[in-house]
């Protein structure tokens, strides 16, 4: 398709297709003349992605042109890519970097560094203690991620407000979130969902849209669902006892 068809295809505007593909953000489309170009089902979804990223995300053109250079790298597999567009869709921006001294997640590794608390085996220096015994429970990967080091810097807050941070307590939260994780991951990969359903293969740009659209649709789901749930017992608490 041309220029203008892409526009039309993906309801978005010429100057704002030609300021994408200055900005690195979309690749140049199939050269055919000296002044036009060839646009594919590639460039749609990209553009697609773009729209999410700063429609639903509010993703600053700078962040997405560094999560398109990552989809454009042959050499970056899907995971990178997919780690970028969890970090947009959690603001967790300041926390993807814990080698630079700056940053949050390494002030709070140096702060914490010299903290007598009697690490549990497999727990990371200045961690949190309940979060190696949890992923160990759950059965998931010791690695770092800025989920990791987000939850990392709310248990130290929820400590300070004399919150219960026990692993027990993370465990009721965690328990249903890895079987709702579980099917996320399945939906956003197109493979058989639970419910028996799933989709044909699906683009990078596609896997990662679907991961920053459902991340931030399905949190704000869990919220509702939650508060629902809140509203609903508080009316029950108060209703009178039946007549014995």
């Amino acid at each position: 398709m041309l220029l203008s068809e892409l526009a039309a295809a993906s309801g978005t505007t010429v100057a704002s297709i030609k300021y994408y593909r200055r900005e690195g953000l979309l690749p140049p489309g199939e050269r055919v003349t000296a002044t036009r170009q060839e646009y594919g089902q590639a460039h749609l979804e990209r553009l697609q992605l773009i729209q999410v990223l700063r429609e639903v995300a509010d993703a600053p053109i700078a962040r997405i042109a560094r999560l398109a250079a990552i989809l454009d790298d042959p050499e970056q597999p899907v995971i990178h890519a997919l780690a970028a567009a969890q970090i947009i869709a959690l603001g967790l921006e300041g926390l993807e970097d814990p080698e630079d001294p700056e940053s949050p997640a390494e002030q709070a590794e140096q702060a914490g560094a010299g903290d007598d608390r009697g690490e549990e085996p497999g727990e990371r220096p200045g961690e949190h203690p309940s979060i190696a015994p949890l992923l160990e429970h759950l059965g998931w990967p010791d690695v770092d991620s800025a989920p990791r080091r987000a939850l990392d810097h709310l248990l130290r807050s929820l400590d300070s407000w004399g919150a219960p941070t026990h692993t027990s307590t993370l465990q009721r939260y965690a328990e249903p979130m890895a079987e709702i994780a579980r099917a996320d991951v399945a939906w956003m990969r197109g493979l058989p969902t639970p419910d028996g359903k799933g989709s044909p293969a699906l683009s990078d740009d596609v896997l990662v849209m679907r991961a920053v659209a459902g991340t931030i649709a399905y949190n704000r789901l869990v919220q509702l669902l939650r508060a629902l749930g809140h509203t609903s017992l508080s009316v029950l608490d108060t209703r009178p006892s039946p007549d014995p």
